[in-house]
């Protein structure tokens, strides 16, 4: 083998090995400040690329912006929904677990602790539902239940089963009593 050849060889082989230790970069650079909220969605907040933001509450919520992301709320506004509640006291977590056998559910806050329950035949399950058109215009003609929304288009709490409570679903408001050091959930209300 000639020198040019082994040193043209030696050449690519030095770039491939950069190229290689690049890529770790090119993938961080999509949360360069490493709090675990993507550039993206901190440019779009008007927040700092270079601070840490996931423990702030520019807002005064009471919901830390890293929560505020997982939630898909605004960390620049208090009730990112104008319905009147704070962020923090919606938008719960997402559902860990749900065990149909046993009753027990595990919701993961978003905050980042857990929450643990038992879900049994009292326990109230709702869901906000986006009604197809033909239930709009039989809601606005007095022809079924309608929620809050003035224009009918959503149906606000309607009953849901068990079996919407799965993994990932997000909890907007959970209600848990604890009654002879059982915990058990009185509402579990899920985002539509």
């Amino acid at each position: 083998m000639t020198n040019a050849r082994r040193i043209t060889i030696a050449v690519a082989a030095a770039l491939g090995a950069l190229a290689l230790l690049a890529l770790p970069s090119v993938a961080a650079a999509k949360d360069r400040n490493h709090d675990r909220i993507p550039d993206r969605w901190e440019k779009r907040h008007r927040l700092s690329l270079e601070v840490n933001q996931a423990r702030r509450d520019q807002d005064r919520d009471g919901l830390r912006n890293r929560a505020e992301f997982l939630a898909g709320d605004n960390p620049r506004q208090a009730d990112s929904d104008g319905d009147g509640v704070p962020d923090s006291e919606e938008n719960a977590g997402t559902i860990q677990s749900f065990d149909a056998g046993s009753g027990k559910l595990v919701i993961s806050l978003f905050g980042g602790e857990t929450l643990s329950g038992l879900v049994t035949a009292e326990t109230e399950i709702k869901c906000e539902r986006e009604l197809a058109d033909e239930d709009s215009v039989a809601m606005r003609h007095g022809e079924g239940e309608q929620g809050d929304d003035n224009d009918g288009n959503d149906e606000e709490g309607a009953n849901c089963a068990s079996a919407d409570l799965v993994a990932g679903a997000v909890v907007e408001e959970a209600e848990l009593e604890l009654e002879h050091g059982v915990a058990t959930f009185e509402e579990v209300e899920l985002a539509g």
